[in-house]
């Protein structure tokens, strides 16, 4: 598996663009790790600030957090393709990046109060791939559901 490699000056501009600096330690290392996987694995679809361009693919900046609101939505985010046939086969690791994704990317669509993702949630609904011959009407009706059911 070929693995891509971010030069020093893109992780950090990255992370100064995303206000992951001045943590300190393993958390900083882990923080670090789970922004080179989002880049690596989703940013270049999603965007590096989670902005996508005008197309099928997503934009979660300010967004994705709503899928929360729902737990059908919730489930959504781990299920839908790109994450439960990620190539991040460590679950904690895509938990981290899901989080990451959630609450740094989310913004104010994540509602206060919302839980964290386990390695043990996404090691089971990662196995129960979504199926279906339109995501993009499905990721329609779920979002709809889910902002439905959120408190903000």
């Amino acid at each position: 598996m070929t693995r891509i490699h971010f030069p020093d000056f893109l992780l950090v501009g990255a992370l100064l663009l995303l206000g992951l600096t001045g943590a300190g330690g393993a958390r900083a290392a882990t923080q670090t790790h789970t922004v080179t996987n989002y880049l690596t694995h989703c940013g270049g679809c999603h965007g590096i600030e989670g902005i996508s361009g005008r197309t099928f693919v997503p934009t979660l900046r300010d967004q994705v957090g709503w899928f929360v609101c729902s737990p059908e939505g919730r489930d959504y985010l781990v299920r839908v393709p790109g994450i439960s046939m990620s190539l991040i086969r460590d679950d904690q690791e895509l938990a981290d990046v899901l989080n990451f994704v959630v609450f740094r990317l989310g913004g104010s669509s994540t509602p206060t109060g919302t839980r964290p993702f386990t390695a043990a949630e996404v090691r089971k609904l990662r196995a129960q791939p979504l199926q279906t011959d339109d995501l993009m009407a499905l990721r329609a009706e779920v979002l709809s559901r889910a902002r439905a059911a959120c408190p903000h």
